[in-house]
């Protein structure tokens, strides 16, 4: 059983799931509901889908000094999925998922080396910290370490160097302190 379908005006589509697809999978943004990232990650990867979900550990001090170590996403109200542009539409109708983000009135889409970096970030032991105003720095290339061949911004904050990933369908830069013997700049 085909899993096409064609409208009376003769338009062809396909269904949600189907194997059958045109075009190229991409990395797409969903916006969500407060506090819903991890519900609907959960439930996006249910339903076979590639969801990029980035987390960070953080340490609190609650009001009567106790400490805990909690989990908070990196990009409050934001999952990246991997999927098909014609499979938009189904995950919107998902419960807590508010839309898709676009641009121009196409859906934005982040490339697959900001989604590695960002993944190669995260798997530094190092902190991470988010930006939502837009930095001014240098465009840069990193030379040597775990994040040779990244291209971004250099940023001075507190003193230090930070290289940073910029997002801009979401307006947020990714930054992570690095030396700056291991940056070259980028013609």
């Amino acid at each position: 059983m085909s899993k096409k379908w064609t409208t009376k005006q003769g338009k062809r589509g396909f269904l949600p799931g189907s194997r059958d697809h045109e075009g190229e999978k991409k990395w797409f943004i969903f916006y969500l509901r407060p506090r819903s990232e991890k519900l609907v990650y959960h439930l996006l990867r249910d339903l076979n889908y590639d969801v990029f979900f980035p987390t960070v550990r953080s340490l609190r001090v609650w009001k009567n000094r106790q400490k805990k170590r909690i989990t908070l996403p990196l990009f409050p109200n934001y999952l990246f999925v991997y999927t098909y542009e014609h499979e938009l539409y189904h995950i919107r109708r998902q419960p807590r998922v508010v839309t898709y983000i676009s641009c121009d009135g196409k859906p934005a889409t982040i490339s697959g080396q900001d989604i590695a970096g960002v993944k190669r970030m995260l798997g530094l032991d190092k902190t991470i910290t988010v930006e939502t105003r837009f930095t001014k720095g240098e465009p840069v290339r990193i030379v040597s370490g775990p994040l040779a061949g990244y291209e971004g911004v250099l940023v001075q904050q507190n003193g230090k160097t930070r290289f940073g990933i910029r997002l801009e369908a979401i307006n947020h830069t990714v930054l992570v302190d690095i030396s700056r013997s291991a940056l070259e700049k980028r013609r």
